[in-house]
């Protein structure tokens, strides 16, 4: 099966991204999903078209729970525990990639479904929020090559 690796560089909101694959048609599985040290996050979907794997995406991204410790504003544990709880049952939910998404196509429909695709930041401090933790993850490039080159090896 020929694969391609596509790496979409101005993607700004992760679950739009999603969504519109889901309205063309793929059924879109979550797959491993980590937490990473600095407060990013690391996610694998699969999407699937006819029962058949059409695409792998890999996704580095933060999520409105950044913006409470990149705040820190807080005098305790206690505290930042309470806003985060806060946060969570707020309804608040979006997810900013913080490096291009890397999607692995294994139907080329995939490449015309998402052909010019383009969205905007979902929060108003979308762009500081990715600014803010590129400055304090000066390696945040090297975060999703492990997974790429693991999905590469399996493909």
């Amino acid at each position: 099966m020929a694969t391609n690796i596509l790496e979409l560089e101005n993607v700004k909101n992760l679950d739009a991204l999603l969504d519109i694959l889901a309205g063309k048609g793929y059924r879109i599985e979550p797959g491993p999903h980590a937490v990473m040290e600095d407060h990013s996050e690391i996610s694998v979907f699969k999407g699937f078209k006819n029962n058949e794997l059409a695409f792998i995406i890999i996704a580095h991204y933060i999520t409105q729970y950044y913006r409470v410790v990149v705040n820190g504003k807080y005098g305790n544990d206690q505290e930042f525990l309470e806003e985060l709880l806060r946060v969570k049952y707020s309804g608040e939910k979006w997810s900013i990639p913080v490096n291009p998404v890397f999607i692995a196509v294994f139907n080329e429909d995939v490449i015309r479904d998402i052909e010019g695709y383009q969205d905007t930041y979902p929060v108003s401090d979308g762009e500081a929020l990715v600014a803010r933790y590129r400055e304090k993850n000066p390696g945040y490039k090297d975060i999703p090559r492990v997974i790429i080159a693991r999905l590469i090896d399996e493909a």
